[in-house]
């Protein structure tokens, strides 16, 4: 798809609420698809609870997109990779409409949610690059509650209306309906969304012989890794593992594959931290565009501050989330007034609370405001432990005080979310924007898939109002970072041209 080499720069920032709007809708559609649809697909169609489990794997391109954001800012614009995407997922959608008539439908199911979801990960890519291309910081803070609103929309959308559609019309119907806006908004993105970068190397040098060589050779190795666990010998080496180290294997079954590639991509981020040096030293005289983008990332002041507080910010709300339905479902709360409560009351409050968060930062800075936005992130998870011992203590607890703690937790969710989105893009260097916030938001969700893993685990252990207890002191350690946080005061306005 060809870009023009003269971007727009004459359009006022003013206009660029509505395309703010469409690119977030976008987003946050396929995702969604994946995460609220693919589980419900596997139990309708009889899979076992194990493998209804394994659609966790599903997240993992998500957890792994930093290592080809490079490509998103060298090649092409983000606004071409952009579109691209959108018609490639477009498609994809349409033929996930034909799962059900396969003679393997959980096979064909789930190849087609992977390359939904690798689609979807390099459309988080460009979406969130070309917004940072687009905008200078003031209007990054201003537009960051209208972006969280058009992405927790299609949440919204996804997780209610379609499974009720797909429960009337059948799945095959249910995918078009998905496939229709994603394809009408790629329309629209060609047509009018404004040109504003140039790009650096055109597309068509990274369709080179040499690298369809390199993406043969990754799938033929991981194809022969499935066909050597498979195989009767990659059996009986299993089971000797297995009768050799029993605990060790227990506990990495309960956690699960995605537990476990969680766990590994830690270990390596801390080992690349800790041998930065070294790895800067190699790459400094490296041609490498590739290299070029994370040896920036990892010479930024003070990195080691940043990779802790984005790892660790969330952990306390993702551990919430992963056990806030159980927990009203075991109190009696019905799926159809947690809905209501979360999808209308909460939803609203959640989006109030990103969009006044992003105003107010723009407009006051966000030194300011980190601390009391963060607190209220945070704090408000000990109402759900003061309901659950409340319903521990035999009290009532009514279906308003529920939803009135379900309404303010989300405010809370809200505000954070503002901290964070705002702090993740002060991180970002200009010349690697696509990269770096594919790094930060890939770190952001292998956080979250860890405490989703171990969530139930936690839960079951200290009882629901230990748990959510836990969930405010996993908090803390994100918390204690702040005050020696880069990158917490306004940047430098760019000097205006003599």
């Amino acid at each position: 798809m060809s870009e023009s080499s003269s971007p727009d720069t004459t359009r006022p920032a003013r206009h660029s609420w509505w395309w703010v709007l469409s690119t977030y809708f976008a987003e946050g559609l396929p995702y969604s698809v994946v995460h609220y649809v693919a589980n419900v697909l596997f139990t309708e169609l009889k899979a076992s609870l194990q493998l209804v489990g394994m659609t966790a794997l599903f997240h993992l391109p998500w957890n792994l997109k930093f290592l080809w954001g490079p490509y998103v800012d060298e090649y092409g614009t983000k606004r071409g990779w952009l579109v691209a995407t959108e018609i490639a997922l477009a498609v994809a959608l349409g033929l996930l409409a034909l799962v059900t008539r396969s003679p393997y439908p959980l096979a064909a199911a789930s190849a087609g949610f992977i390359a939904v979801a690798f689609l979807s990960a390099t459309h988080d890519i460009a979406v969130d690059g070309y917004y940072l291309e687009a905008l200078d910081t003031h209007e990054q803070s201003r537009y960051v509650g209208l972006r969280a609103m058009a992405y927790r929309a299609a949440m919204l959308l996804v997780a209610g209306p379609l499974l009720v559609v797909i429960a009337e019309i059948g799945w095959a119907w249910g995918f078009v309906v998905c496939m229709a806006p994603m394809a009408g908004l790629a329309v629209v993105h060609q047509r009018a969304l404004p040109r504003v970068e140039t790009s650096r190397q055109p597309m068509q040098r990274l369709l080179t012989p040499a690298a369809a060589l390199r993406a043969a050779a990754i799938s033929a190795t991981l194809a022969g890794f499935i066909a050597v666990v498979r195989s009767t010998e990659g059996r009986a080496a299993i089971d000797t593992v297995r009768r050799r180290a029993p605990g060790a294997v227990a506990m990495l079954e309960r956690l699960g594959w995605s537990g476990v590639i969680v766990l590994l991509l830690l270990t390596v981020l801390v080992v690349l931290v800790l041998m930065r040096r070294q790895l800067l030293d190699r790459v400094t005289a490296s041609d490498s565009f590739y290299a070029r983008a994370f040896a920036s990332f990892l010479a930024q002041p003070y990195v080691e501050r940043i990779l802790l507080f984005v790892v660790a910010f969330r952990a306390g709300e993702s551990h919430l989330i992963s056990m806030r339905y159980p927990f009203f479902d075991s109190v009696g709360m019905t799926l159809k007034q947690y809905g209501y409560a979360n999808g209308t009351f909460g939803m609203a409050a959640a989006l109030v609370g990103a969009w006044g968060g992003g105003y107010i930062i723009s407009r006051q800075g966000l030194r300011g405001w980190i601390w009391p936005f963060v607190l209220a992130q945070n704090i408000l998870n000990l109402l759900y432990a003061w309901l659950a011992s409340s319903v521990d203590a035999g009290q009532p607890v009514s279906f308003e005080l529920m939803a009135g703690v379900i309404t303010l937790e989300s405010f809370g969710a809200g505000l954070g979310t503002a901290v964070f989105m705002v702090y993740l893009m002060r991180c970002c260097d200009p010349a690697h924007r696509a990269a770096h916030m594919a790094i930060l938001t890939a770190l952001m969700s292998v956080s979250f898939t860890l405490s989703g893993v171990l969530s139930g685990f936690l839960a079951e252990a200290l009882g629901f109002a230990g748990y959510f207890v836990f969930t405010f002191a996993i908090a803390l350690p994100g918390m204690a970072i702040i005050p020696w946080l880069p990158n917490l005061d306004e940047p430098e306005p760019p000097a205006s041209p003599a």
